[in-house]
């Protein structure tokens, strides 16, 4: 075997035969099918009945539950004790319940409801202070949580009325910012980019892109061209498997609010439509979203997915002080991303690949506060942050896991962990005369006990995926690619709660497990009204110790905030930024970079200086 690129030993398959997996619910019994069908053969495989277990939520049974809760009559009834007798000004935000024993057999919604003073103001600006509790398959609501007030004199509170615009046409356009110039940001000769059907070829890197209702924007057989043309596989599949969003209030209604974004209501689901200039900037490739609806029809999201260009600045520069020259090469990504909304927030999720050949992905939140409505004469303290008056915005957080599964230079690997740590010589040692020395310190996971893992900044821990039978020639250690993960919040949900317990994935920074294809989703496949003691997906996937050095393995890499909100995130939230990075650590024989032409310098201009300014970029002097 050459030393890199694929294993041809192992053989390719001819023919490959295309299934799909259907979930089917039947209404009102409740009933779960499990289907699988031949889109070669044209024919049904398999199909089971499934006891116990509640699919996602379908975005059609969100709105079907808004409309049916509207007009019921208990909804009505506590509206007008808070002096509301105009349903059109009340909106239901249907959310996932959580668990709860009273709900077994069940499929059902817990609804957080506010109202709208005017079309376009901000709804949660007026929360309203009772959840009703939906069932989905029967239609009709169940029961109505109303919150008791906490050292307050009053038995409901009387509901906030002011008006939290955030919309242009609504601040005034006397009151919009006139000190800013355009910015206009053009490729004369097109995009470096193709695109063949779902395969994307941008610089060196090549890989696949799909989409699916539950994880959105999935990037699969990601590989990068080496400087001598050999193509090296890198990455099997990557998405972002599942979220999870625990509220800190340990008060009813509120102490049920643990959204799994991925896995009850899916990310693909939520997807927005883009908007050309808007969401994107630049010179933009689209492709749409083909989904299904409540019926099995198909679904289209015209514009889900867009692929662009950006310039990120510097990717390197060195200026040589004897002989007056300076290089610099400057660094562009490309970025494929979809933007999802989950009722009140916003996240747009950015896959970033660059020319030095490191991967990132980032999540930007951003959107509208959730929530809850206080009495004049009480406090948010501890739980949440009083934003305006009346309202508080609810502490929380926002801990994704990332699937990734690699083929760094073939199909098995292994993990190891790094932690950068003092010499454990003393000062005045021999290795250690002034008391400087430091350096990393690595153990490669054996098995899935050992590779369960927390981040650790206090020694800047690291972990990197390696190919332990392809050694560098050079660093004379097996290649890789470093996993750098700075957001990295602990879940803060105690153990035996029901969110930590449904969240397990969350409680470690890292696992690393033999590859399954079954196992998909660290949180279960079935994770809506999942029981705490289901201990479904990575608790279950890891019940057995199996080996992870060597093996076809899959890392499950948990990143993310904590929100402690402030009132500048107020009406609508500036985004927040969160993610990870893998970098290439010893793959490569030097700077897989170094082959960047110098800067086009054309559409730049000094603002205020000649326009012949002297340039830095390539081999010019100072």
């Amino acid at each position: 075997m050459a030393f890199f690129g694929w294993d041809k030993s192992v053989p390719q398959p001819t023919k490959i035969d295309r299934e799909a997996f259907v979930v089917l619910i039947d209404r009102p019994s409740g009933l779960v099918h499990e289907i699988v069908v031949s889109l070669t053969q044209n024919k049904t495989t398999s199909w089971k009945k499934v006891q116990g277990v509640q699919p996602t939520l379908h975005v059609g049974e969100m709105l079907e539950a808004e409309h049916v809760l509207l007009n019921d009559e208990l909804v009505i009834a506590e509206c007008r004790k808070l002096g509301i007798t105009d349903m059109k000004q009340v909106f239901i935000d249907p959310w996932g319940v959580g668990y709860h024993e009273s709900i077994k057999g069940k499929r059902l919604m817990q609804a957080l409801v506010y109202m709208r003073t005017s079309a376009d103001d901000n709804q949660y600006a007026h929360p309203l202070d009772f959840n009703p509790l939906y069932d989905v398959n029967e239609k009709k609501v169940v029961d109505i949580i109303v919150a008791k007030r906490r050292n307050s004199k009053f038995e409901r509170p009387t509901i906030p009325r002011a008006n939290h615009h955030f919309l242009p046409e609504h601040i005034g356009t006397e009151n919009l910012r006139k000190d800013l110039k355009p910015i206009q940001i053009t490729q004369p000769e097109g995009v470096s980019f193709t695109i063949r059907g779902q395969q994307l070829d941008w610089q060196k890197w090549n890989m696949h892109l799909s989409f699916n209702y539950r994880e959105g924007l999935v990037i699969n057989n990601v590989s990068y061209k080496d400087m001598d043309g050999t193509l090296r596989p890198l990455f099997y599949r990557v998405s972002l498997a599942e979220m999870v969003v625990p509220y800190a209030n340990p008060y009813k209604p509120y102490n049920h609010k643990m959204a799994f974004d991925v896995g009850e209501y899916g990310l693909g689901n939520l997807t927005n439509s883009l908007e050309l200039g808007c969401d994107c900037v630049g010179s933009i490739y689209y492709m749409d979203a083909v989904l299904s609806d409540m019926k099995g029809e198909p679904w289209v999201i015209p514009k889900a997915i867009c692929i662009h260009e950006e310039d990120t600045g510097l990717l390197f520069k060195h200026t040589d002080y004897r002989t007056g020259k300076a290089h610099s090469a400057r660094s562009r990504r490309l970025v494929i991303s979809h933007i999802v909304t989950a009722a009140n927030y916003d996240y747009g999720l950015y896959y970033y690949f660059y020319q030095d050949g490191t991967f990132q992905y980032e999540v930007k939140a951003t959107g509208e506060l959730n929530t809850q409505v206080l009495a004049v004469d009480e406090d948010a303290a501890p739980y949440g942050t009083i934003v305006a008056p009346q309202i508080d915005a609810q502490h929380h957080q926002h801990l994704f896991s990332m699937r990734i599964d690699p083929m760094i230079d073939g199909r098995n690997n292994s993990v190891a962990e790094t932690d950068v740590l003092p010499s454990v010589h003393p000062v005045g040692h021999p290795d250690n005369i002034v008391g400087n020395a430091f350096g990393p310190v690595s153990k490669i996971f054996s098995n899935t006990d050992e590779a369960q893992t927390d981040a650790s900044p206090q020694t800047h821990r690291s972990w990197k995926v390696i190919n332990e039978s392809k050694i560098h020639p050079y660093a004379k250690q097996p290649v890789g690619f470093k996993v750098i993960a700075p957001n990295s919040p602990p879940l803060l949900a105690k153990p035996g709660s029901i969110a930590y317990e449904r969240a397990r994935f969350a409680a470690k920074t890292l696992w690393v497990t033999q590859y399954h294809p079954d196992q998909l989703f660290p949180g279960g496949f079935y994770c809506y009204q999942s029981e705490p003691s289901d201990n479904l997906g990575l608790p279950q996937f890891t019940r057995e110790t199996k080996n992870v050095r060597n093996e076809d393995i899959v890392l499950w890499l948990t990143f993310g905030l904590t929100h402690i909100p402030r009132v500048e995130d107020f009406p609508i939230m500036p985004v927040e930024m969160c993610g990870f990075q893998l970098k290439p650590a010893n793959f490569f024989l030097g700077n897989p970079g170094i082959d960047l032409p110098s800067s086009d310098k054309k559409s730049t201009k000094s603002a205020y200086a000649p326009a012949d300014a002297k340039s830095c970029c390539g081999n010019n002097s100072l």
